[in-house]
């Protein structure tokens, strides 16, 4: 539907001035000249009765001659008429000014002309004084806002606009608006800022620790006697630079994904085709450890077969990522089950482990960015603290959503709800 457009107040008011002037000033000089042609009228009809009545009171056997003569629409004597009043100054182009009563007439009707001219001029005058006050004022007070949101002040929103705000109704809705977009995106460049800071002093800590370690075994590698020791240290120093590279890896995943450089493309992939992907990732380290991985669906019918529509990497990086915690804080000869539950418009895949288990006010911590957890196998443990962040940022992408139940010394329960 198209908006319909709404003028202020201020100049409606000024139309509605102009106009009433416009029609007074057409009334009072149509009044006028009525006036004028009546007492002209007048005028003639007292000089001819007065003429009538000299000439009768003279000769009265006239009388028939003067009627005659004021019935003749013909004008036939009007010539030699002309030619008789010659001799008193009365011609046939005499001004209507040169007649006396059309002479003050005419003085009186220009007087009150020009004072109502004088009237109209002023009173337009000062609406257009007043106009151009209220634009003036609009365009300080707009100034006045407008250099507030450059400040990134928006407190404007909240008081409301200044006592006296010319603005119209549909100009000042529109102005909340942009104060608030404004407002938005300040705060979000604001946020991007400081996680682009806490980013980068997380990339630091996490990769100092490495470095630091490859620096020491380069050191003693070029001081080792032997070239067994020298051997060891190089070892050591591969080691090193295999978590540094992995670190590297996942921070560089982490970047891709919060700027949007990361594409999940969604494709139909099978339920079991995924699992299979997340568990063939991490089931070195679990045969390394004695744990077994097993998968079992809480319906009777089978539901591995079931399709979800995902982007098959990253899901199953997703899941191998849970996979991957499950298995490092798992005890050995232990067992991690993956139970499926089919609902209408979704699949929960749960991730059950027998491990360390999580306190339940860590619960919300443990998916944020480089957050690792108070017990101390985590802290002997080498890690980066993205995986679980990773994890619910590419579930999130997709619709799904990942949380957790646990307690502490009585494993995990990692849930996946998976749109269908």
């Amino acid at each position: 539907m198209k908006k319909q457009l709404h003028l202020p107040s201020y100049i409606r008011n000024f139309y509605v001035l102009i106009l009433s002037a416009s029609l007074l000033f057409a009334f009072l000089c149509g009044f006028w000249g009525i006036s004028l042609l009546s007492s002209q009228h007048r005028q003639e009809l007292s000089q001819i009765s007065n003429i009538a009545g000299a000439i009768l009171t003279e000769y009265p056997e006239a009388e028939q001659l003067l009627i005659t003569t004021l019935q003749d629409t013909g004008f036939r004597n009007v010539d030699n008429g002309f030619a008789i009043l010659a001799k008193y100054g009365y011609r046939k182009n005499l001004l209507m000014s040169d007649i006396p009563y059309y002479r003050f007439a005419l003085s009186r009707f220009a007087s009150l002309l020009a004072l109502l001219i004088f009237c109209c001029l002023t009173l337009i005058s000062l609406s257009f004084y007043c106009f151009y006050r209220k634009q003036k004022k609009e365009e300080m007070l707009l100034h006045t806002l407008l250099d507030r949101y450059l400040s990134d002040d928006y407190s404007s929103l909240q008081e409301g606009l200044p006592t006296g705000c010319v603005f119209s109704e549909s100009f000042t809705d529109t102005f909340y608006k942009l104060g608030n977009k404004l407002k938005t995106k300040t705060q979000a460049l604001t946020a991007e800022r400081d996680d682009t800071k806490t980013l980068v002093t997380d990339i630091s800590h996490q990769l100092k620790t490495p470095i630091s370690a490859l620096k020491s075994c380069f050191a003693m590698c070029m001081e080792a006697d032997t070239e067994e020791e020298r051997t060891g240290f190089l070892q050591r120093c591969g080691l090193q630079i295999q978590k540094l590279e992995s670190l590297v890896t996942v921070l560089v995943n982490i970047s891709r994904l919060e700027t949007s450089l990361i594409t999940l493309k969604q494709e139909t992939v099978p339920l079991s085709d995924l699992l299979a992907d997340a568990v063939n990732t991490v089931y070195e380290k679990a045969l390394q450890k004695g744990i077994s991985i097993e998968v079992c669906t809480a319906e009777p019918e089978d539901v591995t077969g079931i399709s979800l529509f995902l982007d098959r990497r990253w899901s199953a990086e997703a899941i191998a990522n849970l996979l991957d915690n499950a298995v490092k804080y798992s005890p050995t000869n232990s067992i991690i089950t993956i139970r499926l539950h089919h609902f209408y418009s979704y699949i929960s895949v749960e991730i059950i482990d027998q491990g360390i288990g999580i306190p339940k006010e860590e619960y919300n911590q443990i998916f944020q960015r480089f957050y690792r957890g108070s017990h101390p196998l985590v802290k002997q443990t080498e890690g980066s603290g993205v995986g679980l962040y990773l994890t619910r940022r590419i579930i999130e992408e997709q619709g799904g959503t990942v949380s957790v139940k646990s307690a502490a010394g009585q494993g995990s329960v990692f849930v996946l709800r998976l749109p269908l």
